[in-house]
């Protein structure tokens, strides 16, 4: 609430109840995007428990570990409001009042975000912590990597698309295969197709705040062909691993999705003034392309439990490691030191 301050022209803000700040705080964690953040290390979680067509053994685990995730995305996107003031056009959802302090509630949930993943061991720890620092050095006034035309790329490259999903596959306790290795790695290509996808809407904004990245020196028009690029890479891959049988054969039918979704970039290059709009269209787009994929890996799944095969990652043509884990540990080596027997 706006009120005068007497004997001047200047309007000050009323200091906010504890029920307005908790949902300014709420609104700019940007509760519908929130989703798509946490899915990053279930999708690891869940993909190791596949790989080896184990049972799930730790859902507490997960459970603790989108905790720790759900401070981090706060966080990062708190210090990066408190940054830009968030200004301009917003990606996710409307444009949300800020709050006094905001820097310092963004670092205090970046604090619990190392702080709760202190129970889940060495690597998600350590996921979290570097996750904290590259927010830190991102959004921080001092530094200002969101400005840099590869340093602010290769911070959300590397904390969404390589540590969030490695976070919640290590929770599995299982070994790296060959197959998870190029899943990973799909993955973070994936979202640095999203990354610059949802910066080339920014050109004049960024341009404005002195920054220098690849949208405010090149274009909107170039970025998106860069983003099409790297959809593409992921698509390709996907369908090759596919067909020399890493991935269910079912994948194939929801990469027809792929011809809509590549439709709306190759109009996007023809028409980067729809700023905004199309980024909000290919995110949606995005996203119901990856569900779809992940719902037809899942019909695989039940396709085999019903027809008595063994499921999973062991269902493929191409098979890692043994036939089937029966329970966490057999034959893929020892039970982690922090969870207990």
């Amino acid at each position: 609430m706006i009120a005068p301050v007497p004997g001047t022209d200047a309007r000050v803000e009323a200091p906010l109840s504890g029920l307005q700040l908790a949902g300014r705080l709420w609104r700019m964690a940007r509760p519908g995007g929130m989703v798509l953040v946490l899915g990053l290390p279930a999708t690891g979680y869940g993909f190791a428990h596949w790989e080896w067509a184990a049972p799930d053994a730790f859902p507490g685990l997960l459970l603790l570990l989108l905790v720790s995730w759900w401070f981090l995305s706060a966080g990062t996107l708190w210090l990066n409001a408190a940054l830009d003031r968030d200004e301009g056009e917003v990606l996710m959802g409307p444009r949300p009042e800020t709050v006094p302090h905001l820097e310092a509630y963004a670092l205090g949930a970046l604090g619990l975000a190392v702080v709760t993943a202190l129970p889940l061991g060495p690597v998600p720890l350590g996921c979290a912590a570097v996750s904290a620092l590259l927010a830190v050095a991102y959004s921080h006034p001092r530094f200002v990597w969101k400005g840099h035309p590869v340093l602010g790329p290769l911070v959300n490259v590397l904390g969404y698309g390589v540590l969030s999903p490695l976070a919640g596959w290590s929770l599995a306790g299982l070994p790296l295969t060959p197959r998870t290795v190029a899943t990973l790695l799909l993955v973070a290509i994936w979202v640095a197709g999203t990354y610059f996808g949802a910066q080339a809407f920014q050109e004049e904004e960024d341009r404005s705040r002195g920054y220098r990245t690849l949208v405010a020196v090149r274009g909107a028009a170039e970025v998106v062909e860069l983003t099409r690029a790297l959809f593409t890479v992921t698509f390709v891959g996907l369908v090759a691993l596919t067909l020399v049988g890493w991935y269910p054969r079912l994948l194939l039918v929801p990469g027809l999705a792929w011809f809509w979704f590549d439709a709306h970039l190759a109009h996007w290059i023809l028409h980067p003034e729809e700023g905004v709009r199309a980024a909000r269209t290919m995110l949606r787009r995005a996203t119901v392309l990856a569900c779809a994929v992940l719902f037809a890996a899942a019909v695989a799944h039940v396709d085999a439990m019903v027809h008595r095969r063994v499921p999973a990652g062991r269902d493929t043509a191409v098979r890692f490691g043994p036939e089937r884990v029966r329970h966490y540990g057999e034959r893929v080596g020892p039970r982690p030191p922090w969870v207990a027997e």
